[in-house]
């Protein structure tokens, strides 16, 4: 009987012990901050086409302040803040005729841009900002929106056409033209077996505009 009970007792105290040692992990792994989550430096949009590079923003312009030689661009959600001095380079942005000495100004808010940048001491210093250059289509290429009006209202086997919405699948999921088909501009080649079979059939692609 008394081994018994002697056995029952270490039993339960070596039980307290653990569920105090337990107790003491879990209080310690709680007190532990959880490391900062790195900013993104690329919208999710610019994913499409591109890969993240060290160094390099991708995002929408947001603001600029040449007295505080501050730049805003947005990722997604995120807000970006980097600083640039005179020896900033500019690409693809023509500077407004009523401010030459500022480029950034030109620049519409939401405007797709590629930023390179230095970092030091915690701060992110801009050394080239690059706009998205306008898409250049030939005239004759062109279609006017009242002839795709026809055709759609005539429909892919009468009017024999496609119509192909060459946007990421986020903005065709938010609408379409009717009887479009997604096919994402950088996903053309694993998708191209959806394209018609006669060669002759007239294919018409948009995206979101001359940007």
């Amino acid at each position: 009987m008394l081994r018994k009970c002697i056995s029952t007792f270490s039993f339960a105290a070596a039980l307290t012990i653990g569920m105090f040692a337990g107790q003491a992990v879990a209080q310690e792994k709680a007190a532990t901050p959880a490391a900062p989550q790195a900013k993104p430096t690329m919208a999710k949009l610019c994913a499409n086409c591109h890969q993240p590079q060290p160094g390099t923003i991708r995002g929408n312009f947001d603001s600029v302040a040449y007295k505080t030689q501050s730049i805003q661009v947005k990722i997604d959600e995120a807000t970006e803040i980097l600083r640039f001095d005179d020896k900033l380079k500019i690409e693809n942005i023509q500077a407004p005729v009523d401010s030459p000495d500022q480029p950034l100004r030109s620049l519409k808010k939401g405007k797709e841009v590629r930023i390179d940048f230095t970092e030091k001491d915690g701060k992110k210093f801009a050394t080239i900002v690059s706009a998205k250059t306008p898409i250049k289509v030939a005239p004759e290429k062109m279609v006017k929106t009242e002839d795709v009006e026809k055709l759609v209202a005539q429909g892919p086997e009468k009017g024999k056409y496609m119509l192909i919405d060459a946007r990421p699948l986020p903005r065709f999921q938010e609408g379409f033209i009717p009887t479009a088909v997604n096919i994402p501009f950088p996903a053309f080649d694993k998708m191209k077996d959806k394209l018609p079979a006669d060669k002759a059939a007239l294919i018409i692609y948009y995206c979101a505009g001359v940007t």
